[in-house]
């Protein structure tokens, strides 16, 4: 599935992804290929990101939102910044 993380600085992350764990207003979620349709309100945390190269891209968010549609994840987030990968 693609993913991409953005804030209104910059483009954290683009790419192709076989799971995203994230935490939103509800609760820890994750995300995998073909996932429904899914919109949250994302509460500060650690999103993780697991590559499709077997890496784990972590990012902390700050705020925002997480859609998921169409074998795609969009993070769209008020403030972030990759904290290893």
């Amino acid at each position: 599935m693609r993913v991409e993380v953005v804030s209104p600085e910059d483009v954290l992350f683009s790419g192709d992804a076989t799971q995203v764990i994230t935490r939103t207003s509800e609760g820890e979620v994750a995300f995998l290929a073909n996932h429904a349709p899914f919109l949250g309100l994302l509460v500060d945390n650690q999103t993780r990101i697991f590559t499709e190269g077997g890496d784990i891209v972590s990012v902390d968010v700050h705020g925002g939102f997480v859609e998921v549609s169409n074998d795609k994840v969009a993070i769209l987030c008020d403030a972030a910044e990759v904290s290893s990968g």
